[in-house]
């Protein structure tokens, strides 16, 4: 192991440097799952230590145990070389702060107020407005938002900069380590920059980072270090120039990872999908065209228009002008309609618009399709489960059985349910919109062949992302799309990322 970093602060006992994280023995289990196994990890001030793994491999388990919300079954974990404490409230006063995927801000107040949610400054019980002030205005600034005003809403500001105030939130906290589970999946790629310049600016001030993302462009940049789990086992752990990217997918994934996207050629059919002069909330006059068994990619900044678009053909806003048709027969402009003459949508917002959380995965996989195991107003439990299990089986989902909540599957999972969901009477047109955000390496490939499979077997499909490259790799086409216009159409021969974002960007 390395040696401290040069003029590391030690902790008043002097026993480590402050910030130092020590994980030894770790295992935690729950009923049917061995989500940890005996891991132990050391991460050290000024260091970033990049966490990767498969979705369902721990890492989730992992950082509810650094963050005091799950109790280890066995090990220890010290933090400056003294136990942890055993609440998250305690933990954060110790000086490990998380900044979690879904932000877990309060939009309706301000600034100011949410940066020192529910740790005012006081003095004689009354709150200390000067002090809280002064504590916020240095947070901000570490974060590169020191013209921020205190007293704007939360709400007004883009997801970048609210992502930044729960950032410098963590900061009036004091805290000495920080751990940043997925921070850029509901990111806009012209953000993603940004904060990964602050993240490293923070390594830089001395503190500890654990930064866990399926983004490896991002892991490699970062990160001093890479520790791999698989399975609930650190498989692997070393310097960050031991590994290039072939390694750490095979690590990952126990085996190798050929090609990254499974586009195949394919004989297209005729027009299946017209939208002509659609004009809806967030788009304007947009004409776009699939044929039977094309994937057609739609890129463009945020706001750009691309899941407007999605939702407008899918019935689900109100269309003001133009046509949608399939087989050049009208679609209505209605969710139920639209679901009729074949086209499904599978929402950016897997969590918040395509599941039920708290309903299990049969349930999950039936919404829509009761007509096929009832009659007469009884639902037969006995096919209902016999189809469920058979879509669990196509699409690779893991779960233990078909009656689990499927709020507690990974995110990876989570989205092949909602795929499998819509592809399992092989429709006319398949819109998803980002179908792999937040998923881990291997599930993205899992998802990309269903996507694949869906083209090849006559859908139209219609695919956005926030990651451009995946984009290019997976379409035969695409429009480019900015301020709910589009701007561009390129076909994949002439296909070129960065005159792409250049449209994208300026027309």
């Amino acid at each position: 192991m390395s040696s401290d970093p040069e003029g590391s602060v030690r902790d008043s006992a002097g026993s480590a440097p402050l910030g130092t994280v020590e994980m030894v023995g770790i295992s935690k289990s729950y009923p049917g799952v061995l989500a940890l196994q005996d891991v132990s990890l050391t991460m050290r001030p000024g260091t970033v230590t990049a966490l990767a793994g498969e979705n369902g491999a721990g890492k989730s388990t992992f950082i509810k145990t650094l963050a005091g919300a799950e109790i280890p079954d066995s090990g220890s974990i010290l933090l400056n070389g003294q136990p942890l404490p055993s609440t998250p409230g305690a933990v954060i006063d110790a000086g490990i702060s998380v900044i979690y995927q879904e932000l877990t801000d309060v939009p309706d107040m301000s600034v100011l107020d949410n940066l020192l949610l529910g740790r005012q400054p006081s003095r004689f019980g009354f709150v200390d407005r000067r002090a809280a002030r002064k504590v916020a205005q240095s947070a901000l600034e570490q974060v590169g938002l020191g013209g921020l005003a205190f007293d704007r809403s939360l709400a007004a500001l883009p997801i970048a900069q609210r992502q930044l105030v729960e950032i410098a939130r963590c900061l009036t906290r004091r805290a000495s380590v920080l751990v940043f589970d997925e921070p850029t999946s509901s990111l806009p790629e012209n953000d993603v920059r940004g904060l990964l310049d602050t993240i490293g600016r923070l390594r830089d001030s001395g503190m500890t980072i654990l930064y866990v993302s399926h983004h490896l462009d991002e892991l490699f940049e970062l990160s001093d270090q890479i520790a791999v789990l698989r399975d609930g086992r650190l498989v692997a752990s070393g310097p960050n120039s031991q590994w290039d990217e072939p390694l750490l997918v095979q690590t990952m994934l126990a085996k190798d990872l050929e090609h990254a996207y499974p586009w195949r050629d394919r004989i297209l059919g005729e027009v299946r999908l017209t939208v002509k002069g659609l004009t809806a909330p967030g788009v304007h006059d947009v004409s776009v065209r699939v044929a039977a068994g094309e994937i057609v990619g739609l890129v463009g900044l945020a706001g750009a228009g691309r899941t407007e678009l999605l939702k407008a053909a899918a019935g689900l806003t109100d269309r003001s002008a133009g046509t949608v048709t399939v087989d050049n027969r009208p679609v209505p402009g209605n969710p139920y309609g639209a679901i009729a003459a074949g086209v499904v949508y599978a929402p950016e917002d897997r969590k918040g618009e395509g599941l039920v959380l708290g309903a299990s995965v049969m349930d999950n996989l039936s919404y829509g399709r009761y007509s096929d195991f009832s009659a007469a107003g009884w639902v037969n439990r006995r096919k209902q489960s016999a189809i469920a299990a058979d879509l669990i089986k196509r699409f690779h989902v893991k779960t233990p059985d078909v009656t689990r909540p499927v709020g507690g599957l990974s995110g990876g999972n989570q989205q092949k349910v909602v795929l499998a969901r819509v592809a399992a009477h092989q429709p006319k047109v398949v819109l998803l919109d980002d179908p792999t955000r937040g998923v881990d390496i291997g599930a993205k490939a899992a998802i990309h062949e269903h996507v694949l499979s869906l083209a090849e077997t006559g859908s139209a499909v219609i695919l956005t992302s926030s990651d451009t490259d995946e984009v290019l790799a997976m379409s035969d086409r695409i429009y480019v799309l900015r301020s709910g216009r589009i701007v561009g159409e390129v076909a994949r021969v002439d296909f070129d990322r960065e005159r792409a974002l250049h449209l994208a960007a300026a027309g």
